[in-house]
């Protein structure tokens, strides 16, 4: 089990291979996450819910790496006082972004968001979500995975 802790440790891995994956790479890894190391993090014990250290950063980099996750945010920044636009994922009631939109709404800058970067709540104009592709390697029987976007922002009621 330590050899996943370190491996999730702050997401840094999974989180910055984003840009280099294809969405097909990216939805093959999430279901491969889901299916196969979920279990290693949250487990039940004598009827006890239980964790194993680094739950928190594995599924961060569930909510990174899912597709359906994903939302357009418009925001003004107290820093410049301008309008910028985000490609942003929802994690713990807090949206992340992924790329800031380099002209404004359409082409993303190739730089990735450090991935402890918040839009603050107050700074946000507009949230504009993104249709929730398919997974084509979510095998069935387990839609409702890939379907539970709730669970990224409620995942300690939910799985605790």
């Amino acid at each position: 089990m330590r050899c996943w802790s370190k491996f999730f440790k702050r997401g840094d891995i999974v989180y910055r291979s984003i840009p280099q994956m294809s969405d097909d790479d990216m939805d093959y890894f999430w279901f491969y996450m889901r299916r196969d190391i979920f279990k290693q993090y949250f487990y039940e014990l004598n009827g006890k819910k239980n964790t194993h250290v680094g739950y928190e950063d594995f599924m961060h980099a569930l909510a990174a790496l899912h597709r359906g996750n994903r939302c357009k945010i418009t925001f003004r920044s107290e820093a410049d006082n301008t309008l910028h636009n985000a490609l942003c994922y929802r994690f713990d009631g807090e949206y992340y972004p992924l790329y800031l939109y380099i002209d404004g709404k359409t082409k993303k800058s190739s730089e990735l968001q450090s991935f402890n970067t918040v839009v603050p709540n107050e700074w946000i104009k507009a949230v504009v979500k993104q249709k929730t592709p398919e997974n084509r390697h979510v095998e069935l029987g387990r839609e409702e995975w890939w379907n539970d976007l709730e669970i990224y922002d409620n995942f300690k009621t939910k799985l605790l």
